[in-house]
């Protein structure tokens, strides 16, 4: 017997529910609301924005803007789903000119939370204020405010318990709500921010001339490098810190496409692989990266939080990225600082300041490929960190107010320093070796330490690269094969790179399930023991997940510290000059192929100090 059916079981959502549910994908914790209203102020047309943030932003975020305002009508609209002033028609997707065009963002926050609108139009004697609580009808009436929009949301998740309890402490989300409006003011620098938290300022961005005095202000003590480049249409702008400071994970690195702020790991990839092994696996530079791209060539409807990008032409993309970043970096003032200046903003490229585009783009194009894409068992880059989980009662990092002083130009001009080194290492006197492990020189600015193993490290590094690259990697094959006992998997790797690995000058040949031979080794490195410098070549290869090139350096790093002179070997004062020459003709000479920095400096006036003089 066929049992019945219900007459119907498929219903209709009711308004409320359907909301809720479309909130959570638009609103995750108060930092997503406080992106939704500064972008909407920014496409309003708003030179100054004024965030106000109490417990956290659950009981209440503000946002005031001096934006273009809104009609009543206009207004009573603005909270209904799928209503916007962006776009009109599909094909308006291509090329939009606004951060918001979906019609999602008020009516999602609306639903969960209290909110209240009070806005009037540039050159109107009044405005309007519109009330609505959970996402049920509106309200409006005349109201008295200034020219702009204020965006009043309290108690959000009120009516959704089940979200509000997955939030973090007060001052951890009153932290990402800071963060999440200073990044998105890094790439629009004529636009003024005042952010104050609980009845205080506690972070103030004036208006600049361009990205990179913006950047200044926001990081006062990042010793950030400029960097920039142009190859097929696309621009390159980076402002990067130095590997010794780098984080692990990528929340201290902002990403902008055309001036949207987004989350791709296509772009982290390639911040990584500019670094080379200087960065370990898993961690970032402090920073921002930005590149225009044509509007044909990227996609940003992909997510209703609009922070996810698809690329039409990702390999161009990437491989420009990464050798304007590379070759950028490699000049950059910490990454050849000899004695080093005061201003570690010396030395950047003295081109045309980076301008943003005007409007952010919008494309449609190809799906990534799948090695962009999170795996399961890839953690999210931008997660919180355990560091960054602040206690209730600690001031979080990002809310240091800056002075509100108006940051120079990238194009002020600059009385040269006169400590400043001019001819790089080999200016420095050799004096002598300290604990067989440090080498001590002078130079006009100073006194200067360096560690000998790293200093060695970097210059084999570089060698071996360059040989890699021009596959002229001499080998030196071994009079008696080493034989090493490794895993299945290291013996499938090695058959499967063994022509890359025999680039790299290592040679191996399987001689059995989990046995290896080790029959050569590069001609550079003379200081090895083979068997060790096998083993740590393919611990490299097994655990590197970025991509066999980054791969290649790690194992190029590898090579280079097993070959390098180490601590507690005895360095002759040619040697030691050699050494110095040979720092001046390799990128990064400020650190070791693993990130570390090798050179410290003391100026004599501070010397002088020390002893009183």
């Amino acid at each position: 017997m066929i049992a019945e059916l219900p007459a119907r079981r498929i219903e209709i959502l009711p308004d409320d529910v359907a909301n809720q549910i479309a909130a959570g994908e638009v609103v995750e914790r108060p930092a997503s609301v406080v992106k939704e209203l500064v972008e909407n102020a920014l496409d309003a047309g708003a030179t100054s924005i004024v965030l106000v943030i109490e417990a956290g932003g659950i009981a209440r975020i503000a946002v005031t803007d001096d934006g273009n305002g809104m009609l009543a009508d206009d207004l009573a609209r603005s909270v209904l789903r799928h209503a916007t002033s962006k776009i009109r028609a599909a094909s308006d997707l291509t090329g939009v000119g606004t951060y918001g065009f979906r019609g999602e963002a008020l009516p999602s926050v609306a639903s969960v939370s209290r909110m209240k609108i009070t806005t009037r139009p540039r050159g109107h004697d009044s405005g309007t204020e519109l009330s609505i609580e959970g996402g049920s009808s509106a309200t409006l009436r005349p109201a008295g405010c200034a020219p702009g929009t204020t965006v009043s949301v309290e108690d959000l998740f009120y009516n959704t318990p089940a979200r509000r309890k997955f939030l973090r402490s007060v001052t951890t989300e009153a932290s990402a709500c800071v963060d999440v409006a200073v990044r998105l003011l890094l790439p629009r620098p004529e636009v003024r921010l005042e952010i104050r938290r609980d009845g205080k300022v506690v972070r103030e961005l004036v208006r600049h001339d361009d990205v990179l005095a913006r950047a200044r202000a926001m990081w006062t003590d990042a010793g950030l490098a400029q960097v920039s480049g142009e190859r097929g249409g696309i621009r390159v702008l980076g402002l990067l810190g130095p590997p010794e400071r780098a984080r692990s994970g990528a929340a201290g690195l902002g990403l902008f496409v055309n001036g949207r702020h987004v989350r791709d790991r296509l772009l982290l990839r390639a911040v990584a692989q500019a670094y080379g092994s200087t960065l370990p696996a898993g961690r970032y530079p402090s920073g921002a990266v930005m590149v225009e791209v044509p509007a044909e060539d990227i996609d940003v409807n992909v997510h209703p939080q609009k922070t996810e990008v698809r690329f039409a032409r990702q390999s161009e993309l990437f491989g420009a990225l990464v050798t304007a970043l590379r070759d950028g970096l490699a000049r950059a003032p910490w990454a050849r600082a000899v004695a080093g200046t005061s201003d570690p903003w010396a030395g950047h490229f003295d081109g045309p300041a980076y301008q943003p585009p005007s409007t952010p783009s919008l494309f449609s194009v190809a799906d990534r490929p799948a090695t962009a894409s999170p795996t399961p068992s890839d953690p999210d880059p931008w997660g919180l960190a355990p560091d960054e989980t602040a206690a209730d009662d600690e001031v979080p990092r990002t809310e240091r107010p800056v002075p509100s002083g108006p940051a120079p130009s990238a194009h002020d001009s600059r009385t040269p320093d006169p400590d400043a080194p001019s001819e790089g290492f080999r200016s420095l006197r050799f004096l002598a070796q300290a604990k067989r492990m440090f080498l001590l020189c002078e130079g006009d600015v100073g006194l200067v330490v360096l560690d000998q193993h790293a200093a060695a490290e970097r210059v084999t590094f570089e060698r071996l690269r360059r040989a890699y690259a021009s596959r002229q990697m001499a080998m030196q094959s071994l009079l008696v094969p080493e034989r090493i006992e490794v895993t299945a998997g290291d013996v499938a790797r090695v058959e499967e790179q063994a022509e890359t690995l025999a680039r790299a000058g290592v040679e191996f040949s399987v001689l059995g399930p989990t046995t290896l031979l080790v029959r050569a080794i590069p001609a550079l490195l003379t200081r090895l023991d083979p068997a060790n410098l096998a083993r740590d070549v393919l611990a490299e290869l097994a655990r590197e997940g970025d991509g066999f090139s980054r791969a290649m350096d790690l194992v190029l790093a590898t090579l280079a510290c097993h070959g390098s002179a180490r601590a507690g070997d005895t360095i002759t004062e040619p040697e030691a000059r050699a050494l110095l020459e040979a720092l001046d003709e390799v990128d990064f000479a400020g650190h070791c192929p693993h990130g570390r920095p090798l050179v410290w400096s003391m100026r004599w006036a501070e010397l002088e100090r020390k002893v009183g003089r």
